[in-house]
């Protein structure tokens, strides 16, 4: 790991150029990589079954779609052309339902991994000596993100669970004083209740990074207002790490370690700032590629350049999880992040979760310290009506709301749908 780690120091310095690339130039580092790829992918038996051949780069929107499902089968049959004793790169990926897939790599992605998230870091301010807090929840044994926590490279790195009580994590970063943090947009979100309520800031603070979660315009409002600092939020999985934003807000896709496809129910592209689902094929994985792999997130489509300059391809903001998003009675499906607004402002509250159990029937979970009021139910009702058309809305008071599997917390969910792939937005 340690290896790893120190061989991405040229991969991050040859990155920090191509992010400057003319677009001539990076589709043809697209294209080598991609055909390299594809040969790989060629020569494992469940992408020779599914190819009937070798295919080339630019038959690639024409080939099938993977899986989650299918993830396990690949493991499986990569083992089987490896042998079961083979010293491969490890990862687990639960998946909001808790399912586990385990996940290879070889040194090149790892590496190109760690340095497409460094770029992200160092685009936005952040320095190896900088007193960064990494609010967030690794597992111990294989995991390449937990063994890289434990390397004494990082002295200014100082790591805490978003499992711990918040009051907790609170307490640890008023005594820190980070300059940078690191968490899920919902952790973020308590701790902010916290130190507000104390009416406390962190002096030295520049910079919140958050991933793991979509994140909602009204929590970057509130961060400002609370600590005075911006967000830089990205957008990846265990699987591979997709993009990031630079201090100018758009989402770049890190192209020189994996291509982005925002497709519709067909598996076609879909227009500029339209909704798709999001399709990813790694680039520099050549032991367990990636083909056009189903994330089970939807995004919009990009459209336009970003002001900072980089020549990256954009990506469209994330919607969400096909869990996460609403269903219409017409089959459409809904983006739920206005629906929120509508009980975002009531007093005392702490938590706050929108399921649709039918296509006609939403329930709100709230956890409150004060109990709600009539005329702010009857207020965020009738706001939910106008979003959502005409459906039964009830409200429900609770102790807590739990956590996903992977200590994530969800603001909405359909559970109409009942997969639940990739364990995306991770990174």
């Amino acid at each position: 790991m340690l290896f790893t780690l120190l061989t991405a120091g040229p991969e991050l310095l040859r990155l920090q150029y191509s992010q400057y690339w003319r677009a001539e130039r990076r589709e043809v580092y697209r294209n080598s990589q991609l055909s390299r790829m594809l040969t790989a992918a060629a020569r494992i038996p469940f992408y020779a079954e599914r190819f009937h051949g070798s295919p080339r780069g630019e038959e690639l929107a024409k080939l099938p779609i993977l899986k989650r499902a299918d993830i396990a089968i690949l493991n499986q049959s990569l083992h089987e052309l490896r042998g079961s004793n083979a010293d491969f790169i490890r990862a687990q990926s639960s998946g909001t339902s808790g399912h586990a897939i385990e996940v290879l790599f070889d040194t090149a992605h790892q590496r190109g991994r760690f340095a497409a998230r460094a770029r992200y870091l160092i685009a936005n301010g952040w320095r190896p000596w900088h007193r960064t807090a990494w609010l967030i929840g690794l597992t111990a044994g294989p995991d390449p993100d937990y063994r890289l926590t434990q390397l004494p490279v990082f002295p200014g790195f100082r790591f805490m669970s978003h499992i711990e009580e918040f009051s907790e994590q609170a307490d640890f970063l008023l005594k820190f004083d980070p300059h940078f943090i690191y968490t899920l947009p919902s952790n973020l979100g308590a701790i902010l209740a916290i130190l507000e309520s104390r009416d406390q800031c962190l002096p030295s603070l520049r910079r919140i990074f958050t991933g793991g979660e979509v994140l909602e315009d009204s929590l970057r409002t509130r961060t400002r207002r609370v600590l005075g600092v911006d967000i830089s939020d990205n957008y990846g999985s265990t699987e591979v790490f997709i993009a990031w934003q630079c201090r100018s807000g758009a989402y770049h896709i890190n192209a020189e370690h994996v291509m982005v496809e925002i497709v519709d129910d067909d598996g076609d592209p879909v227009e500029p700032q339209q909704m798709g689902r999001v399709l990813v094929t790694t680039l520099q994985n050549h032991l367990m590629p990636l083909v056009r792999y189903e994330m089970g997130d939807y995004a919009l489509a990009p459209a336009g350049e970003c002001a900072c300059g980089r020549t990256l391809p954009l990506l469209g903001n994330v919607l969400g999880r096909g869990i996460n998003l609403f269903h219409g009675s017409d089959g459409r499906l809904i983006s739920p992040w206005d629906a929120l607004d509508a009980v975002k402002g009531i007093p005392g509250l702490k938590q706050v979760q929108i399921v649709q159990q039918k296509i006609d029937r939403f329930v709100v979970r709230m956890v409150c310290d004060i109990p709600l009021a009539p005329e702010r139910e009857s207020s965020a009702r009738e706001h939910l009506l106008r979003m959502l058309g005409q459906v039964q809305v009830s409200f429900e008071m609770l102790d807590h709301i739990p956590r996903t599997p992977r200590g994530k917390f969800m603001s909405t969910l359909c559970e109409l749908d009942a997969s639940a792939p990739g364990d995306s937005r991770r990174d």
